[in-house]
């Protein structure tokens, strides 16, 4: 048997690729803990470079945190494509990591804006240590921002896309490594473009807000799901809004009475 290259099929699972993809998640989340938390202890050199004040960490401390949040929220949103694809070419490993790699290497792209944004909102002193948005007025400005941009044409085509595996492989299938590689990579375009606004609440809540982190995670997740995506993705869109209403209401009204 064969796949649709012609290349000889690979029946049995792969194993490997598994076990680095879960594994990649669940480092991530884990250092991320280790990170949030103020008071771990550890003998690992290259964790406590990580486990500093966000006040001290340089651009390229908080791009290696961010590139962590990567791993432990988009690799399970990924999900989907890998096991789709994977059926696709056979349990391959090496297609399917190099589909993966291309994904990842689009988010990494978008790390450094992350981490420039919680750096300028440290210096402006509109987040805190944690992540989190000291103003009110900020958090509004965020939550209605994710709020609208869920009802935008471009959002609703993207999510088309993220909740359709199959359809998108039938559509935009590439043959050979490189092939996977960009597909992987236009993937993770189509998912940036998708989640970013999502990916904002994270100064509502907290970027090192575990917690929370994992809430927008499961959102991302649920979201994604084909039966429940357009729905959830209106429903949520109107949550944000009235979120946004009230915490710009109340923003207003402390202005105004202080």
């Amino acid at each position: 048997m064969t796949n649709l290259d012609g290349t000889p099929a690979i029946t049995k699972p792969s194993y490997t690729f598994w076990i680095l993809f879960y594994g990649s998640i669940c480092s991530s989340w884990l250092l991320l803990f280790v990170m949030s938390s103020t008071d771990s202890v550890t003998s690992l050199a290259f964790i406590k470079d990580f486990c500093i004040s966000a006040s001290e960490a340089s651009i390229f401390q908080l791009t290696g945190m961010w590139s962590l949040m990567i791993g432990a929220m988009m690799l399970p949103s990924f999900y989907n494509f890998v096991v789709v694809h994977q059926d696709i070419r056979r349990n391959d490993f090496k297609h399917t990591a190099l589909l993966t790699s291309g994904y990842v290497a689009i988010w990494v792209t978008v790390v450094p804006l992350a981490s420039l944004a919680q750096k300028y909102f440290l210096e402006q002193n509109l987040i805190g240590l944690d992540g989190r948005s000291h103003s009110m007025l900020l958090n509004g400005l965020l939550l209605l921002t994710a709020g609208i941009y869920q009802f935008t044409k471009i959002k609703n085509a993207c999510l088309t896309v993220c909740s359709s595996p199959m359809h998108f492989f039938l559509g935009h299938w590439k043959e050979g490594y490189t092939g996977s590689f960009r597909m992987g990579a236009q993937l993770g375009t189509i998912c940036v473009i998708c989640c970013w606004a999502l990916m904002l609440l994270a100064f509502v809540g907290g970027a090192m807000n575990m917690l929370w982190m994992a809430g927008l995670t499961s959102i991302m997740v649920i979201e994604k799901q084909g039966h429940l995506s357009e729905k959830f993705s209106g429903l949520l869109g109107m949550t944000l809004i009235g979120a946004a209403s009230i915490t710009l209401v109340l923003s207003i009204f402390l202005e105004v009475i202080t």
